[in-house]
């Protein structure tokens, strides 16, 4: 079964934060909240969901 990882330094942030869940649906949700709290990003652009999506990765 695989997972979808996402770590915040692979889109250029200066953050520790990694996450891996079941689904990608899962995945984005958390990232949305991390994003949100984290980076102050209340609205994700498109130009960011495309360079996030980039990062994430099948494992």
């Amino acid at each position: 079964m695989s997972r979808f990882y996402y770590a915040c330094k692979d889109v250029g942030f200066d953050c520790s934060y990694h996450i891996d869940e079941p689904t990608h649906k899962d995945l984005w949700n958390k990232i949305r909240i991390h994003n949100r709290y984290a980076h102050n990003q209340f609205d994700i652009t498109p130009e960011w969901e495309e360079k996030i999506n980039k990062a994430i990765q099948e494992k």
